[in-house]
C-alpha cells in the first residue's frame, strides 16, 4: 500500500522550449544590428509646447520581438503544473523580465558602433534571456529546492536591467515628458517583479508597483535638469529604485521599522557617495 506522502516528482524544466525562445531572441537582435531600418517622427503640441515623438523601426522591432517573447514566455510557464492559471495578472508579471532585457538590447544595439561589440551584447541578451526564463519558470513554486537560487537571480537580473534601461535611456537625453514616461514604465514593470516575491495581493503588489514607477518617473523628470553622464542618471535612478521596491516590500512582510528605514538611509548616503565619487568627468 502506497504511502499518500510519497514525495512528489521533480519538476523539470522544458530546456528544448527556452533553448528555441533564445535562439529566436538572438535572431531577432542580429537583424536589428544588421538591417538599416526606416526613421520617422510625429510633430504635435503638448501642454502649449511643440513636442515630436521619434518613431524609428528599431522602437517597433524591439516592441514585436517583446510581444514574442512574452508569448514565448506565457507557453513555457504554463506548463509548470503549480502555475497560477485562474490569474492572468500573475502570468502577465512572469513576461516582464524577459520582454524587458529584450527591449534593453533592442536600445543598446542601437546605440552601439562598433559591430563586434553588437554580437557579444546579441549573445549577453540571449543567454541572460535563457536565465531569465529558467529563473521564472523554477520561481513559481516557492516549495521548489530551486526557489531560492531562481529568486536571487531574477533579482539580480531586474537590477541589472534596470541600471542599463535608465542609463540608456536618460543617455538618449529625450524630451522629460518621454524619457519620463519610459522610465515610470520600465521601473514600474520591474518593480512588478520584484515585488511578486513578497507573495502578496495581487490588487496591493500593482498599487505599489505604479506608486514606484510614478516616483522613478517624477525623478527621472527632475534629473534631467542636471547634466549629468547616462551611466550617472542610471546608477542614480537606480539607487532610489532600490530603495522604494526594498521599503515596500519590508512594508509588504511586515518588518518595516525604525532600525530597517536607517539601514536603507546609510545605504542611500553611501550609494550617492560612491556615485559621484567615481562618476565619469
Amino acid at each position: 500500500m502506497h504511502s499518500k506522502l510519497e514525495t512528489a516528482p521533480r519538476i523539470a524544466a522544458p530546456f528544448d522550449r527556452i533553448s528555441v525562445l533564445t535562439g529566436f531572441v538572438m535572431i531577432g537582435l542580429t537583424l536589428s544590428l544588421l538591417l538599416d531600418l526606416p526613421a520617422n517622427r510625429i510633430d504635435l503640441e503638448i501642454l502649449g509646447s511643440e513636442a515630436s515623438i521619434p518613431l524609428s523601426g528599431t522602437w517597433l522591432l524591439a516592441l514585436v520581438l517583446a510581444a514574442l517573447t512574452a508569448a514565448g514566455v506565457d507557453s513555457i510557464v504554463r506548463m509548470h503544473p503549480h502555475v497560477h492559471l485562474g490569474e492572468a495578472r500573475y502570468i502577465f508579471i512572469l513576461w516582464i523580465l524577459p520582454a524587458l532585457i529584450v527591449v534593453t538590447a533592442t536600445i543598446l544595439l542601437t546605440l552601439s558602433p562598433v559591430r563586434v561589440f553588437g554580437l557579444i551584447s546579441v549573445a549577453f541578451a540571449g543567454a541572460l534571456v535563457f536565465a531569465a526564463v529558467l529563473g521564472e519558470f523554477f520561481s513559481i513554486d516557492t516549495t521548489d529546492r530551486w526557489y531560492r537560487a531562481a529568486r536571487l537571480g531574477t533579482n539580480f537580473a531586474v537590477y541589472l536591467i534596470a541600471l542599463i534601461l535608465f542609463a540608456a535611456i536618460y543617455g538618449l537625453k529625450l524630451r522629460s515628458l518621454f524619457s519620463s514616461t519610459i522610465i515610470a514604465i520600465g521601473a514600474g514593470l520591474l518593480a512588478l517583479e520584484l515585488l511578486r516575491g513578497a507573495e502578496q495581493d495581487f490588487r496591493r503588489t500593482w498599487l505599489y508597483a505604479a506608486v514606484v514607477g510614478l516616483a522613478l518617473g517624477e525623478l527621472a523628470w527632475a534629473f534631467n535638469y542636471w547634466n549629468l553622464t547616462g551611466f550617472t542618471g542610471g546608477a542614480l535612478l537606480l539607487i532610489f529604485f532600490y530603495v522604494l521596491v526594498g521599503l515596500v516590500q519590508q512594508y509588504l512582510w511586515k518588518r518595516l521599522n525604525p532600525i530597517v528605514l536607517l539601514e536603507f538611509a546609510m545605504i542611500v548616503v553611501a550609494a550617492l557617495g560612491a556615485v559621484f565619487f567615481l562618476h565619469p568627468a
